[in-house]
């Protein structure tokens, strides 16, 4: 048997335990891009026996490049000063010159390769920019499967996306995307894998379809670009601007520094987001009540806006603090209390010092990690969390959804997930934002405070009285409210969103009534809130099924309900039949 070859020792064993440091500390803060530059070097100092006298000869390594060997001569430099030692001396001219040449020579490589790359016309590259960009600027969509995009970039490419090109064995177009994620105009993440452009990336799209639209071709057909590019600089200064007149149930914040905006808000012009309201009219009594309310009135600059965060919040249940510490340190004067309802709401507090009077404003966010809200799907708490949201009386509800654990998302099943989140943004009419990391959502929370601190501290704000607040027609009072003063926003004390909103307090017959409708499959909110309006009770539905003697006609009773309403409040046949077997009908089969 052959004898083992002896491993020689390492020639520098400083500089090596150096580096290994550096990656360790690199690997524990997740950073993988530097954890593997550390890793490289530390490798070849490792297998290098020849020690060195000064750290610049450790540029002969591989790994080891200008910025490594600076790093280095720093450290060794605090070594010999700690330990009372002569730094050593730099290597001779020769090695000096030999340096100079090569970052000379790096210099000329750069000067020669910085010009901007932009894929050839009906290549592989070309038509995945297109593609992405069709999605992202056009469809709104800010990131696709690869089948997705294959599927949408074949249309602008001549070569198969599938099928390898003539006298190539493996290569297709789709090798051309590795050419633009080494030109960063492509960023791919999750798992399943999803593409999207970068910034840069837009850029060079959009400099190509300019090129090809100067030359009469026609890329998207339907789509005038000059008034695309006019309508988004219209909506990035609406964005940006503190109108004083928003309105309580359609204003979105639309945040266009954001890294990661991937949340999309749809909102109905003739629908308010305060729903479900379950009373057909008001009353003369109600009406004179609400005629006599007198709002409370705070002056500008009489308070300051706070963010409120749920103490139950965390990052782990090691790290308890995190997103209160990392809040802080960015700069925000916090509030860490219970909430009622919501993970993150934000209050106005009077300045005055004398008592802590708040006002909640009309933004609530529930924050969900991406783990958390399968099984909050799965459990039914999903829903649950809707209804009281949707029962709040909060203009924008905003759910921030954070990726996590995505492999145990993609075993639970992507279009779950997707249904869940559509229904969020479309059914129940709430805003939607997606982040990558806690560390993404707490910059969210950052730059959504200082925007309401614009648009909240300089204007005037109205608030309901307490003692005109109860839980019966608080959300008819909202609405009747926003019909007479449409320029204003009505606000509650921090006390009564919390009595509101509270789970101990017990639901009104009609809320109940609404929630066992909802436990029938296909019985959505705004379904049972229509049948509410006409049944208001579980007696009276009795009563009115008990009142038709036909049998058919019992099952088709609900059928009416909503029907000049939108799509998704009406009930067909087969829902109206289901209801009547759950609820009167002596035999369920």
């Amino acid at each position: 048997m052959p004898p083992k070859h002896k491993v020689p020792p390492c020639g520098n064993p400083l500089y090596s335990e150096w580096l290994k440091e550096w990656m360790q500390e690199a690997k524990a803060a997740k950073n993988n891009k530097s954890y593997y530059v550390y890793k490289k070097a530390y490798e070849s100092v490792e297998k290098y026996p020849i020690p060195f006298q000064h750290p610049a000869e450790a540029t002969i390594l591989n790994g080891i490049g200008p910025t490594l060997i600076q790093k280095l001569e720093r450290k060794l430099n605090q070594h010999c000063k700690e330990n009372s030692q002569p730094m050593p001396s730099r290597p001779d001219e020769g090695t000096k010159e030999f340096t100079s040449i090569e970052n000379e020579s790096k210099n000329q490589k750069k000067i020669t390769t910085s010009k901007t790359y932009v894929p050839q016309y009906r290549s592989g590259a070309y038509a995945i920019m297109l593609a992405l960009y069709k999605y992202c600027e056009l469809e709104s969509t800010p990131s696709v499967t690869k089948s997705e995009l294959i599927k949408e970039a074949q249309n602008y490419c001549d070569a198969s996306f599938d099928m390898p090109i003539a006298n190539q064995k493996y290569y297709t177009a789709w090798n051309c995307m590795k050419t633009l994620l080494d030109k960063d105009y492509v960023y791919k993440n999750g798992y399943p894998v999803r593409f999207s452009l970068t910034e840069s990336g837009l850029k060079i799209a959009k400099q190509m379809i300019q090129t090809v639209k100067s030359q009469g071709k026609l890329i998207f057909p339907g789509f005038d670009f000059d008034q695309l590019e006019a309508k988004k600089c219209i909506d990035r200064e609406l964005s940006l601007s503190t109108n004083e007149n928003f309105s309580n149930s359609k204003t979105i914040i639309n945040l266009v520094d954001d890294p990661v905006q991937i949340g999309i808000s749809y909102q109905y012009k003739n629908q308010s987001i305060i729903e479900p309201s379950t009373s057909t009219s008001l009353s003369n009594n109600e009406l004179n009540a609400f005629s006599n309310l007198k709002p409370i009135e705070w002056a500008p600059g009489t308070f300051e806006v706070i963010l409120v965060l749920d103490n139950r919040e965390v990052k782990l249940k090691k790290d308890r603090d995190y997103i209160q510490d990392s809040l802080q340190q960015k700069g925000l004067e916090i509030s860490v209390r219970n909430l009622e309802l919501g993970d993150v709401i934000w209050v106005a507090r009077k300045c005055n010092g004398l008592s802590q009077q708040e006002l909640v404003l009309d933004y609530v966010i529930e924050r969900k990690r991406m783990d958390d809200l399968v099984g909050s799907i799965k459990d039914g708490r999903f829903r649950e969390q809707k209804f009281r949201l949707s029962r709040s009386g909060m203009g924008q509800i905003i759910y921030l959804i954070e990726d996590y654990n995505m492999k145990e998302v993609a075993e639970f099943g992507m279009d779950a997930i997707k249904s869940a989140m559509s229904s969020t943004q479309v059914l129940n009419g709430f805003f939607l934002k997606r982040t990558s990391t806690i560390d993404q959502s707490i910059d969210y929370l950052v730059r959504m405070t200082n925007m309401l601190k614009k648009l909240y501290e300089n204007t005037t704000l109205y608030s309901i009285p307490d003692g005109a607040i109860y839980r019966k027609n608080f959300l008819d009072l909202k609405q009747h409210l926003a019909t007479i003063y449409a320029d204003r926003t009505f606000h509650v004390s921090y006390a009564s969103y919390s009595e509101l909103n509270s789970k101990s307090r017990s639901l009104t017959l009609k809320d109940t009534f609404v929630k066992l409708l909802m436990t029938v499959r296909g019985i959505s909110v705004e379904k049972a809130a229509e049948i509410a309006k006409v049944y208001s009770t579980p007696h009276h539905l009795f009563e009115a099924y008990n009142s038709l003697n036909n049998e058919e006609a019992k099952k088709k009773m609900l059928m009416e309900i909503g029907g000049n309403m939108v799509r998704r409040r009406k009930i067909g046949t087969s829902l109206s039949e289901k209801v009547y077997q759950i609820w009167n009908s002596d035999i369920y089969p």
